[in-house]
Protein backbone atom coordinates (compact mmCIF):
# COMPACT_ATOMS: atom_id res chain seq x y z
CA UNK A 1 0.00 0.00 0.00
CA UNK A 2 1.40 3.22 -1.19
CA UNK A 3 1.06 6.80 1.31
CA UNK A 4 0.97 10.23 0.95
CA UNK A 5 0.16 12.32 4.11
CA UNK A 6 -1.27 15.68 2.53
CA UNK A 7 -0.43 18.84 4.77
CA UNK A 8 -4.33 20.69 4.80
CA UNK A 9 -4.11 22.28 8.29
CA UNK A 10 -2.34 25.98 7.68
CA UNK A 11 -3.87 29.27 9.07
CA UNK A 12 -4.57 30.51 5.52
CA UNK A 13 -3.26 33.94 7.07
CA UNK A 14 -2.30 35.50 3.78
CA UNK A 15 -4.99 34.68 1.69
CA UNK A 16 -7.04 37.89 2.61
CA UNK A 17 -10.77 37.80 2.42
CA UNK A 18 -10.54 34.13 0.82
CA UNK A 19 -9.34 32.85 4.32
CA UNK A 20 -12.72 33.37 5.57
CA UNK A 21 -14.46 31.46 2.85
CA UNK A 22 -11.78 28.35 2.31
CA UNK A 23 -8.82 26.40 3.11
CA UNK A 24 -6.07 26.63 0.96
CA UNK A 25 -6.30 23.28 0.46
CA UNK A 26 -10.03 23.95 -1.06
CA UNK A 27 -9.38 27.56 -3.00
CA UNK A 28 -11.58 26.69 -6.38
CA UNK A 29 -9.64 27.39 -9.38
CA UNK A 30 -10.87 26.07 -12.88
CA UNK A 31 -13.75 23.61 -11.10
CA UNK A 32 -11.09 21.57 -8.77
CA UNK A 33 -9.01 22.63 -5.87
CA UNK A 34 -5.73 21.87 -4.72
CA UNK A 35 -6.67 19.25 -2.24
CA UNK A 36 -8.90 17.37 -5.41
CA UNK A 37 -6.28 17.52 -8.03
CA UNK A 38 -3.55 16.63 -5.71
CA UNK A 39 -5.32 13.37 -4.74
CA UNK A 40 -6.55 12.46 -8.31
CA UNK A 41 -3.02 12.85 -9.52
CA UNK A 42 -1.74 10.58 -6.64
CA UNK A 43 -4.35 7.68 -6.69
CA UNK A 44 -2.94 7.48 -10.52
CA UNK A 45 -0.08 6.86 -9.34
CA UNK A 46 -0.93 4.05 -7.10
CA UNK A 47 -1.24 5.79 -3.99
CA UNK A 48 -4.12 3.85 -1.86
CA UNK A 49 -4.06 5.42 1.66
CA UNK A 50 -3.93 9.20 2.13
CA UNK A 51 -3.63 10.97 6.08
CA UNK A 52 -4.38 14.58 5.56
CA UNK A 53 -4.06 17.00 9.00
CA UNK A 54 -6.72 19.73 9.94
CA UNK A 55 -7.03 22.61 11.22
CA UNK A 56 -8.08 25.77 9.94
CA UNK A 57 -11.65 24.87 8.07
CA UNK A 58 -11.15 21.55 9.75
CA UNK A 59 -14.88 20.11 8.57
CA UNK A 60 -14.81 21.88 4.69
CA UNK A 61 -11.25 19.80 4.40
CA UNK A 62 -13.00 16.66 5.46
CA UNK A 63 -15.90 16.75 3.05
CA UNK A 64 -13.40 18.12 0.55
CA UNK A 65 -11.23 14.91 0.79
CA UNK A 66 -14.53 12.58 1.14
CA UNK A 67 -15.57 13.55 -1.98
CA UNK A 68 -12.81 13.25 -4.10
CA UNK A 69 -11.48 9.94 -2.56
CA UNK A 70 -11.72 6.74 -5.02
CA UNK A 71 -13.52 3.97 -3.79
CA UNK A 72 -10.19 2.22 -3.06
CA UNK A 73 -8.33 4.65 -1.27
CA UNK A 74 -8.07 4.10 2.55
CA UNK A 75 -8.87 8.04 3.83
CA UNK A 76 -7.67 9.30 7.64
CA UNK A 77 -7.62 12.23 9.35
CA UNK A 78 -5.14 13.72 12.09
CA UNK A 79 -7.01 16.76 13.94
CA UNK A 80 -4.79 19.01 15.28
CA UNK A 81 -5.96 21.70 17.72
CA UNK A 82 -2.52 23.37 17.90
CA UNK A 83 -0.64 23.26 15.23
CA UNK A 84 2.18 20.73 14.85
CA UNK A 85 4.67 21.77 12.35
CA UNK A 86 5.04 19.91 9.59
CA UNK A 87 7.85 17.77 11.77
CA UNK A 88 5.51 17.15 14.30
CA UNK A 89 2.85 15.79 11.64
CA UNK A 90 4.83 13.20 10.48
CA UNK A 91 5.27 12.04 14.07
CA UNK A 92 1.99 12.18 14.98
CA UNK A 93 0.94 10.05 11.83
CA UNK A 94 3.37 7.09 12.62
CA UNK A 95 2.19 7.73 16.53
CA UNK A 96 -1.92 7.57 15.57
CA UNK A 97 -1.99 5.38 12.57
CA UNK A 98 1.49 3.64 12.70
CA UNK A 99 1.70 4.93 8.84
CA UNK A 100 4.63 6.03 7.61
CA UNK A 101 4.18 7.98 4.70
CA UNK A 102 5.74 7.23 0.90
CA UNK A 103 5.10 10.91 0.64
CA UNK A 104 4.46 13.93 2.08
CA UNK A 105 2.75 16.86 -0.09
CA UNK A 106 1.69 20.63 1.13
CA UNK A 107 -1.80 20.42 0.24
CA UNK A 108 -1.53 23.84 -0.84
CA UNK A 109 -0.07 23.57 -4.33
CA UNK A 110 -0.74 22.39 -8.02
CA UNK A 111 1.80 21.01 -9.78
CA UNK A 112 2.88 18.32 -12.59
CA UNK A 113 5.40 16.46 -11.36
CA UNK A 114 6.03 13.14 -12.04
CA UNK A 115 4.52 11.34 -8.82
CA UNK A 116 5.21 7.73 -10.44
CA UNK A 117 8.60 8.62 -10.55
CA UNK A 118 8.64 10.03 -7.32
CA UNK A 119 7.35 6.71 -5.46
CA UNK A 120 10.44 5.09 -7.09
CA UNK A 121 12.71 7.98 -5.85
CA UNK A 122 15.07 6.23 -3.31
CA UNK A 123 13.55 7.36 0.86
CA UNK A 124 15.29 10.73 1.55
CA UNK A 125 14.18 12.78 -1.56
CA UNK A 126 13.35 16.04 -1.50
CA UNK A 127 11.63 17.86 -5.00
CA UNK A 128 12.88 21.45 -5.89
CA UNK A 129 11.84 24.00 -8.10
CA UNK A 130 14.57 26.06 -10.05
CA UNK A 131 12.45 28.33 -12.07
CA UNK A 132 10.72 29.89 -8.99
CA UNK A 133 11.93 33.03 -7.91
CA UNK A 134 14.14 32.60 -4.80
CA UNK A 135 13.54 36.12 -3.68
CA UNK A 136 10.08 35.37 -3.10
CA UNK A 137 10.21 32.20 -1.44
CA UNK A 138 13.97 31.86 -0.20
CA UNK A 139 15.10 27.94 -1.20
CA UNK A 140 17.72 24.99 -0.55
CA UNK A 141 21.62 24.60 -1.14
CA UNK A 142 22.46 22.26 -2.96
CA UNK A 143 26.02 20.76 -4.06
CA UNK A 144 26.40 18.50 -7.28
CA UNK A 145 27.91 14.51 -6.32
CA UNK A 146 27.97 11.64 -8.58
CA UNK A 147 24.65 10.26 -7.50
CA UNK A 148 22.99 13.61 -8.68
CA UNK A 149 21.78 16.67 -6.27
CA UNK A 150 21.89 16.67 -2.80
CA UNK A 151 20.97 19.01 0.02
CA UNK A 152 24.28 21.27 0.96
CA UNK A 153 21.80 23.74 3.80
CA UNK A 154 19.49 26.47 3.38
CA UNK A 155 19.20 29.65 1.34
CA UNK A 156 16.95 32.10 2.86
CA UNK A 157 15.12 34.78 0.89
CA UNK A 158 17.31 37.55 3.03
CA UNK A 159 20.23 35.99 0.90
CA UNK A 160 18.59 36.19 -2.79
CA UNK A 161 17.01 39.28 -1.82
CA UNK A 162 20.46 41.21 -1.25
CA UNK A 163 21.39 39.42 -4.55
CA UNK A 164 23.69 37.25 -3.15
CA UNK A 165 24.98 33.95 -5.12
CA UNK A 166 25.62 30.57 -4.35
CA UNK A 167 29.55 29.81 -3.51
CA UNK A 168 30.49 27.64 -6.50
CA UNK A 169 29.48 24.91 -7.25
CA UNK A 170 26.73 25.36 -5.88
CA UNK A 171 22.87 26.36 -6.41
CA UNK A 172 19.92 26.87 -5.03
CA UNK A 173 16.60 26.37 -5.74
CA UNK A 174 13.11 26.80 -3.67
CA UNK A 175 11.82 23.82 -2.14
CA UNK A 176 8.30 22.59 -3.32
CA UNK A 177 6.99 20.84 -0.28
CA UNK A 178 7.36 17.41 -1.47
CA UNK A 179 9.30 14.99 -0.59
CA UNK A 180 9.70 11.46 0.18
CA UNK A 181 10.95 11.15 3.24
CA UNK A 182 13.40 8.57 4.98
CA UNK A 183 12.96 7.07 8.82
CA UNK A 184 16.74 8.52 9.18
CA UNK A 185 14.91 11.60 9.83
CA UNK A 186 12.86 10.64 12.70
CA UNK A 187 15.81 10.56 15.07
CA UNK A 188 16.54 14.50 14.70
CA UNK A 189 12.95 14.95 14.64
CA UNK A 190 12.24 12.94 17.66
CA UNK A 191 14.89 14.47 19.64
CA UNK A 192 14.04 18.07 19.33
CA UNK A 193 10.02 17.29 19.93
CA UNK A 194 9.77 17.59 23.49
CA UNK A 195 11.63 21.03 23.96
CA UNK A 196 8.92 22.29 20.72
CA UNK A 197 5.81 20.79 22.57
CA UNK A 198 6.98 22.32 25.75
CA UNK A 199 7.46 25.55 23.97
CA UNK A 200 4.23 25.20 22.63
CA UNK A 201 5.69 26.06 19.24
CA UNK A 202 5.40 24.13 15.36
CA UNK A 203 7.78 21.72 14.83
CA UNK A 204 9.17 22.02 11.56
CA UNK A 205 10.21 18.60 8.86
CA UNK A 206 12.68 21.14 7.04
CA UNK A 207 15.01 22.53 10.09
CA UNK A 208 14.67 19.87 12.94
CA UNK A 209 14.57 16.91 10.31
CA UNK A 210 16.42 16.77 6.71
CA UNK A 211 18.40 19.79 6.96
CA UNK A 212 19.52 18.59 10.81
CA UNK A 213 19.99 15.03 8.78
CA UNK A 214 22.20 16.68 6.14
CA UNK A 215 24.23 19.27 8.45
CA UNK A 216 24.98 15.92 9.99
CA UNK A 217 27.50 14.78 7.39
CA UNK A 218 24.51 12.71 5.79
CA UNK A 219 23.05 12.14 2.17
CA UNK A 220 19.95 13.79 1.44
CA UNK A 221 18.89 13.38 -2.18
CA UNK A 222 17.42 16.26 -4.03
CA UNK A 223 14.93 16.08 -7.49
CA UNK A 224 14.84 19.25 -9.42
CA UNK A 225 11.61 19.74 -11.20
CA UNK A 226 11.68 21.68 -14.22
CA UNK A 227 8.14 22.28 -15.04
CA UNK A 228 4.80 23.50 -13.56
CA UNK A 229 4.48 24.63 -9.62
CA UNK A 230 2.61 26.86 -8.27
CA UNK A 231 1.38 27.39 -4.72
CA UNK A 232 -1.41 29.42 -3.48
CA UNK A 233 -0.86 30.99 -0.34
CA UNK A 234 -1.97 34.69 -1.28
CA UNK A 235 -4.36 35.97 -3.45
CA UNK A 236 -1.82 36.94 -6.20
CA UNK A 237 -0.55 33.93 -6.37
CA UNK A 238 -4.73 32.18 -6.32
CA UNK A 239 -4.94 34.43 -9.54
CA UNK A 240 -1.37 32.90 -11.05
CA UNK A 241 -2.98 29.66 -10.54
CA UNK A 242 -5.95 30.56 -12.22
CA UNK A 243 -3.91 30.99 -15.61
CA UNK A 244 -1.74 27.65 -15.34
CA UNK A 245 -4.59 25.41 -14.01
CA UNK A 246 -6.74 25.75 -17.06
CA UNK A 247 -4.06 24.39 -19.02
CA UNK A 248 -2.57 21.66 -17.11
CA UNK A 249 -3.63 17.68 -17.92
CA UNK A 250 -4.64 15.78 -15.65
Amino acid sequence: MKSALLLAAGKATRLGALRDRYAKACVPIADTTPLRRLMEQLAAAGVNRFVINLHWQAAQVRAAAAAAKSVDADLLFLEEPQLLGTGGTLLACMREFNVFPDLIVNAKLFTDVNWGALLEAPPGTLVVHPPSELASFGGLLTEPSAEGPRLAGLWPKSRAQAEETPPPPHRAAVYTGICRPSTAWLPSLEAEFPQASADGRPLCLARAGFLAYAAAGNRVRVYEHPGIWCEISTPERVAEAAAIVPSMST
